[in-house]
């Protein structure tokens, strides 16, 4: 039998292309099968954001220690009222920081008296021992008598002698009086006087004293002794915290805390009061 040679190549064609077909379809089934990856990546935020959640345990831990957390407040499903808010205060001494010690000092006077003794010539009144001058009236009358003896004759003579005497004798007097008055003596006297000598002593009467009070001014004193590193410088009051009222439960309780609370409640987690906020 006779066969067309167009015929035949045209099958041979078809028989090539059919086989390639069934080749590559064989191929593309053979090959192993990839790894789901993008489904794993993706659970993986749900597993990392459960483990991150604070367990129930840390939440009371916080609560036990008064450590107020935004869980622990957004947990919160009840809340204690606060009823009263009293402040707590304390005096206590209010102390200086001293800056500077001057010690002061005074000049003392001391007087301490002495004897100063010397000699000394002293001119004094001879002493008589004739103090009526009699002696000088006597000499005076004799001689008096005579010179008026001397005078006229007769009874004149004895008139004029009387007279002489008489006045011979008041002159005499008085001569020898004034003898007297001007007789001088002089002797040495040892003579002793009392001196006080001055002297004068340095004594500590205290200390000037610079300081900074509390509110940082400057400030200064006199004291009679030397301070230490600070002085009193009186008393203040002070704030030593809040003693909090809450009910919770139909009960009252009290809490001090060192800040007075800027809420009205305390939140209440895992049936505990959180008074630390």
């Amino acid at each position: 039998m006779n066969i067309d040679n167009k015929v035949l190549g045209a099958g041979l064609g078809c028989l090539l292309i059919g086989g390639g077909a069934v080749a590559a379809y064989h191929a593309a089934t053979s090959q192993p099968s990839a790894p789901v990856t993008a489904a794993t990546t993706a659970a993986q935020p749900a597993d990392t954001a459960t483990a991150l959640q604070p367990a129930a345990a840390d939440s009371a831990s916080n609560t036990v220690h008064g450590q107020a957390t935004d869980t622990a407040a957004n947990a919160a499903t009840d809340y204690a009222s606060i009823t009263d808010v009293r402040k707590v205060t304390s005096k206590n001494t209010r102390y200086a920081t001293v800056l500077d010690v001057t010690p002061v000092n005074d000049k003392i006077a001391q007087t301490t008296p002495r004897q100063d003794c010397k000699d000394v010539v002293v001119t004094e009144k001879a002493p008589t021992k004739d103090p009526h001058n009699i002696a000088g009236t006597a000499i005076g009358a004799v001689v008096g008598g005579l010179v008026g003896h001397q005078v006229g004759g007769g009874k004149g003579r004895d008139l004029a002698t009387v007279a002489g005497a008489v006045g011979g004798g008041i002159a005499g007097n008085r001569i020898q009086n004034r003898r007297h008055e001007n007789a001088t003596v002089q002797r040495t006297d040892h003579q002793c006087t009392t001196v006080n000598d001055t002297s004068y002593t340095n004594k500590l009467i205290g200390y000037d004293v610079t300081y900074r009070n509390p509110d940082g001014s400057v400030g200064k004193q006199r004291m009679a002794k030397r301070p230490g590193s600070r002085i009193a410088v009186g008393t203040g009051t002070d704030t030593v915290g809040y003693d909090v009222t809450y009910r919770y439960e139909g009960k009252d309780k009290v809490v001090r805390l060192d800040q007075k609370p800027s809420t009205d409640r305390f939140p209440v987690v895992d049936g505990r009061v959180v008074t630390r906020l």
